[in-house]
């Protein structure tokens, strides 16, 4: 089911507001329910994973509605999600799902504690305020009628066909020492991310399948905040010689790919990059909208590489060294701020407080963050119950 998303009007009825409400969520549980259920599971002994998310999500569900009024008053979600559509932006298909799905677990979470929560006079426009927009700015980044990757075959072709075809144009052919040396930077960058967003996958992301008139396929892969951010731990990467990077990955023909709403590629073979005929490095750093990326060596992947072993090897050390409530507001703000990259194409970052946690009741923190077995959800049941 694909709800509408005309924006609410003054005097619109609430049944209509319900109705559309409920519509997105019959379209969003059965996508979030095969995305869970293919996620790989994880968990971390340096950093408590399960606590932040759900800290994050209290906050979300808290907190979501008010910015991204903040946001909409700046620009409309219809332009955010057009100016989402190059690469280097973070406003990406993994942060948008975020966006919906952060404020509905924190609404789980607080229907656990208080089931009234849904009751009050204002709880059916907080979710419309957030849905409205996520489904609005998703169907414009996507460039289609489609709100998830997954209603179009797992597919995330998000650059027009000028910007494809640019990137590719400065792809160098692949031998077998080559791909070696790729393989090597990709993974040392991917885990130097992955803490740096503690213990999560979302510091990469692809876009993608790309089909070439050969029938090669290529994958754009951006590398996100790898350097110094707002991520206030990041100065320990301060060595990272470049923020931002935007691979292309073109792979022979006969390789199957599909690209998740994670950002995620599944490919039969398995492992694509044993497939791997040509490849670019750039980075966006400097870049404005609209103007060419910057081309790098692979001397200067290399480089990038180096300087992210070192960095992620202090990193690991200053969490060893952090209290359990320091971690988990650190993994907090990772989460909460995924709306943080549509407020900065909106120009108003600046203007909404990412504190977190911030306004999570007292009395719940112990009880969200606890070191208990996350019970396992449903299979058959919809993860968010719709609006009576």
């Amino acid at each position: 089911m694909t709800a509408a998303v005309t924006p609410s009007g003054p005097d619109e009825d609430a049944p209509v507001r319900r109705d559309r409400v409920n519509g997105w969520l019959a379209t969003i549980n059965p996508i979030t329910k095969r995305l869970v259920a293919e996620r790989t599971s994880y968990s971390s002994q340096l950093i408590p994973v399960t606590p932040y998310v759900m800290v994050s999500c209290v906050e979300a569900f808290l907190r979501y509605p008010d910015a991204v009024a903040t946001i909409t008053a700046a620009m409309e979600p219809e332009e955010i999600g057009m100016e989402a559509r190059r690469p280097g932006c973070q406003a990406n298909s993994v942060f948008l799902w975020g966006v919906a799905n952060f404020f509905l677990i924190g609404r789980n979470v607080l229907r656990a504690v208080d089931p009234a929560v849904d009751d009050g006079p204002n709880a059916l426009d907080r979710a419309h305020t957030v849905l409205d927009f996520w489904a609005r700015t998703s169907r414009a980044y996507r460039g289609g009628d489609h709100l998830h990757a997954a209603e179009v075959d797992d597919r995330l072709d998000v650059f027009d066909e000028d910007t494809v075809s640019a990137l590719v144009a400065t792809a160098i052919p692949v031998d077998d020492g080559r791909r070696d040396r790729i393989r090597r930077a990709n993974a040392t960058i991917i885990n130097h991310l992955f803490l740096l967003y503690f213990d999560t996958r979302v510091g990469h992301g692809d876009t993608g399948p790309y089909l070439l008139a050969d029938g090669r396929k290529v994958i754009i892969r951006d590398y996100y905040r790898l350097a110094e951010s707002d991520l206030a731990w990041s100065p320990v990467a301060g060595g990272v010689p470049y923020g931002n990077l935007t691979a292309v990955l073109v792979l022979d023909p006969g390789v199957e790919v599909r690209i998740t709403d994670f950002g995620t590629t599944v490919s039969t073979p398995e492992d694509y990059l044993d497939h791997l005929s040509g490849f670019a490095l750039f980075t966006s750093d400097g870049v404005g909208p609209g103007q060419p990326l910057t081309p790098l060596s692979d001397d200067e992947m290399d480089a990038v590489a180096s300087a992210a072993r070192i960095a992620q090897r202090r990193h690991y050390r200053d969490i060893a060294a952090m209290g359990r409530d320091q971690r988990i507001a650190c993994g907090a703000y990772v989460y909460f701020t995924f709306l943080r990259p549509f407020a900065e194409l909106a120009g108003v970052a600046d203007d909404i407080d990412w504190t977190c946690p911030r306004d999570t009741p007292e009395d719940l923190y112990p009880l969200v963050t606890a070191d208990v077995e996350t019970p396992r959800p449903d299979p058959d049941a919809d993860p968010y119950p719709s609006f009576g």
